[in-house]
């Protein structure tokens, strides 16, 4: 199953300039852990609510965002599957990766919350057939 079919599509951005006070409304308004940070529709960053806690504390909320990103963001292709997908999580001890498309543009976002989500539901499909057998 391609990442495409699975992600979540409403990513929620910001562009790098945008200051720390804007980046953590958007946090709190939208109610999500991380933003991704973009340049011309591709990822250049990542920032989470971690990040904002330990790397943003204390400094002015006009900080630019870009001072507090991870900027070496990991991503993955969206026509890429769930094995690609569960190896970069391990191989990269992260949580959420930006899916892009064979252009580098963002598409969207995979978490391993959505991961377990899917792996839940079909677990339970399964059941649900053994239990009809």
């Amino acid at each position: 199953m391609p990442l495409k079919d699975i992600m979540v599509k409403n990513v929620v951005t910001a562009s790098p300039e945008e200051t720390l006070e804007s980046v953590v409304k958007k946090l709190y308004s939208r109610n999500v852990g991380c933003i991704i940070i973009v340049e011309d529709g591709k990822p250049i960053g990542i920032v989470t609510d971690r990040d904002i806690a330990i790397r943003g504390f204390g400094k002015p909320p006009e900080t630019p965002i870009k001072e507090i990103m991870t900027p070496k963001v990991i991503t993955i292709f969206e026509d890429d599957g769930i094995f690609e997908l569960t190896k970069k999580f391990r191989n990269h001890g992260v949580r959420r990766i930006p899916v892009i498309d064979k252009n580098g543009k963002l598409q969207g976002i995979i978490s391993v919350d959505d991961i377990f989500e899917l792996l839940v539901t079909e677990f339970a499909n399964l059941v649900g057939t053994i239990r009809s057998i």
